[in-house]
């Protein structure tokens, strides 16, 4: 009877289920969300909740339906797709690692102490939400990899039916007149019979708070692990947070981790969607780098997939990438130089300063509370 792929709407979310005959062999489902790409939101659909039948593993399914996945989504609208995956897999239906695995900044709980307090820390209150939000649209103005949140994302819950896992509960947050301006949102993690085990923090401080606000927060938690007898203090932040100003001045460690096909993995749906999302962007860039009479256009070769931006006036910068290493590049996890180590003719020799100004290096990161 062959395979076939059924779906289920359920509003923000759709589940795809793989069949073979009658039988139910594989299913996933694909999250609808808008992701920030620079100073662009694109609509991506995030891959989650992927199974196989344990009976029925090694015989392509999953393969199947993954390359359903994506049909579904170019036919919805989405642009680019992203997904948390397993080791060695997602890589043969088109994804590469395209965000940080892990961002970890340790700070001596003693040293954090001896920040200033300017403000004071107090638990967010019901109907700050708004506030929450706005604060978190502020930090992740141009940050890629981000996702675009709702004030649902900052009013705590608690599932009485599911004891084994809880969606982030607490948020911290400094106030300047009474009104919040920075927040440190802890996550509550796997729930043991008799307490919560807190894990890592997602820290909202716009630059001009960083003295300030920031400060705040990071001295508050520092009291908090002084009270557990912890001599670190450990948080998640990307690498080029702001906040990270204001912790050079008391020393901190960093651990960042890149991961290899697993982790975060993205891959491009619709090539010329995408381009046409970021053509504004790709200008913007241009004008600042004074390149508007100097390029024309860009044209992307992916595969037997061409799109072009057009830029200004000038000549035409040729991009020649597997889609899911130009989405590497488009989301800065690698330099147009780092590319070119793997694909030496990827572009010319004379084009890659421009490039690699138009699409710089940077950090594609994604809060875990973001995650699916």
């Amino acid at each position: 009877m062959g395979t076939s792929i059924r779906s289920t709407d359920e509003g923000s979310r759709c589940k795809l289920t793989l069949v073979d005959g009658d039988e139910e062999v594989a299913r996933l489902t694909v999250e609808d969300r808008e992701m920030r790409l620079g100073a662009s939101w694109v609509r991506m659909g995030g891959i989650a909740s992927v199974r196989t039948s344990p009976r029925q593993r090694n015989k392509g399914y999953g393969r199947r339906l993954m390359e359903g996945a994506i049909d579904y989504m170019r036919d919805e609208g989405c642009l680019v797709s992203v997904l948390f995956g397993i080791p060695a897999f997602y890589h043969r239906v088109g994804y590469a690692t395209v965000l940080l695995a892990k961002s970890v900044i340790r700070v001596r709980t003693e040293a954090a102490e001896s920040l200033t307090a300017a403000c004071r820390v107090r638990s967010a209150r019901a109907g700050e939400e708004e506030a929450l939000l706005a604060i978190y649209r502020e930090e992740i103005a141009a940050r890629t990899g981000t996702v675009k949140r709702t004030e649902a994302a900052f009013a705590p819950w608690y599932d009485e039916a599911d004891e084994w896992f809880q969606e982030p509960r607490r948020i911290l947050v400094a106030e300047e007149d009474g009104r919040p301006v920075a927040y440190a949102l802890s996550e509550q993690g796997w729930l043991s019979h008799s307490e919560w085990r807190p894990q890592s923090n997602e820290i909202a401080v716009p630059p001009e708070g960083v003295a300030t606000a920031g400060a705040s927060l990071i001295r508050a938690l520092a009291a908090e692990a002084s009270e557990r007898r912890a001599e670190w203090l450990e948080l998640e932040l990307p690498p080029d947070a702001p906040l990270l100003a204001v912790l050079r001045t008391i020393g901190f460690r960093q651990e960042t981790v890149y991961s290899h096909n697993q982790g975060g993995m993205g891959r491009i749906v619709n090539l010329s969607g995408l381009a046409t999302a970021l053509t504004d962007e790709v200008r913007d860039r241009a004008g600042r780098w004074d390149l508007d009479d100097r390029v024309g256009r860009i044209a992307f070769t992916c595969d037997t997939e061409r799109a072009e931006i057009e830029v200004g006036a000038g000549r035409t910068l040729a991009v020649n990438l597997p889609q899911q290493n130009l989405l590497q590049l488009l989301m800065g996890y690698r330099s147009i130089t780092e590319l070119r180590l793997e694909f030496p003719a990827c572009v010319a020799e004379e084009d890659v300063a421009a490039v690699d100004a138009l699409f710089p290096g940077g950090y594609p990161y994604m809060w875990n509370l973001d995650h699916f």
